[in-house]
């Protein structure tokens, strides 16, 4: 039975119709109502979506992309106003399995009764092209802890951040801590959320039981022997990925350990990404221009033209 007081909320820019579709189905069967937030998409993307409103489905139709922040708080703002208790937030490359939403709610509700502050709840996800699902990371010092479910668990897992994709999260925290950081635009969105609301004594948790198909990068690359595969994002992704790092580290409830850690990744990524991994030369100019607009407090839409043919890459607006 689909929760009432539920909204879920896909964020979309010229996505894959039929992943979209799929989407759309999986969702109407648990939530009582879906709004798609499409973000300055094709015409026929968005006589698509026009075609597919009903009852339980409503679309709200940005005249340009404004980022996948503030698509989100887009629809946050109408579920306030239509006094929905929760929003369940996706990308337009996700999947949810059946009854996920049910499961994390159950989470929810059992972590709140045990006294817990639950700022959100998200599901383990997993990328077809992975070896297996992904971690639930924990910070410690300058060490990320990742923590893998295990077969038939039913603990939640603490978690200092999970993905936006698949995150359930009462009205009540939004209007307690604030909305997503519009200024980033495009990632670190999910990250900057969760590092504020642990900053302000809230708690994210991982649900082993729900669980959801998600797609990481346009494509991935096998790293040491298949041990680890590497998403591959287009060079404008790597332009916010660096630039927001850099914006976040500057921040006063930012944690020093955990922007020393992400920092040295962000490190190995920046080498890895104009050494190896094409096209070079266009990440790393991407890379140095999100650098040094990171040090200049440039937030926002890339404020520059990009060429969509140099990269055959997913829409820029989903992480």
């Amino acid at each position: 039975m689909p929760s009432s007081s539920i909204c879920a909320v896909i964020v979309t820019y010229d996505p894959d119709l039929s992943a979209l579709a799929n989407l759309l189905s999986a969702l109407t069967k648990q939530v009582a109502i879906t709004v798609i937030v499409d973000n300055g998409s094709s015409k026929d993307c968005v006589a698509w979506i026009e075609a597919h409103q009903q009852e339980n489905v409503i679309s709200l139709l940005l005249a340009e992309n404004l980022g996948v922040a503030e698509a989100h708080n887009h629809a946050i703002r109408w579920a306030q106003e239509n006094e929905m208790t929760h929003v369940v937030l996706f990308d337009q490359d996700s999947l949810p399995f059946p009854n996920m939403i049910r499961q994390l709610l159950a989470s929810e509700i059992k972590l709140l009764q045990r006294g817990e502050q639950v700022a959100a709840v998200g599901p383990q996800y997993h990328d077809p092209r992975h070896p297996r699902p992904a971690p639930f990371f924990q910070f410690s010092g300058l060490k990320s802890i990742r923590t893998y479910c295990k077969d038939g668990e039913n603990e939640p897992h603490q978690a200092d951040f999970l993905i936006t994709s698949g995150m359930l999260i009462r009205l009540s925290v939004l209007n307690a801590v604030g909305l997503m950081d519009a200024s980033l635009f495009i990632d670190y969105v999910d990250i900057e959320w969760c590092l504020r609301v642990k900053h302000m004594k809230y708690k994210c948790f991982g649900v082993c039981t729900a669980k959801m198909s998600h797609t990481l990068g346009d494509r991935v690359v096998s790293w040491q022997n298949g041990r680890r595969i590497i998403p591959v994002h287009s060079p404008l992704r790597n332009y916010y990925l660096i630039r927001n790092a850099i914006l976040l580290y500057k921040r006063n409830y930012i944690s020093t350990s955990w922007a020393l850690s992400d920092a040295y990744r962000l490190l190995l990524k920046y080498g890895l990404f104009s050494l190896l991994i094409p096209p070079r030369f266009l990440n790393f100019k991407m890379m140095t221009i999100g650098l040094w607009h990171g040090i200049r407090g440039v937030s926002g839409k890339f404020p520059g033209h990009w060429q969509h043919h140099h990269w055959n890459h997913k829409p820029e607006s989903n992480q």
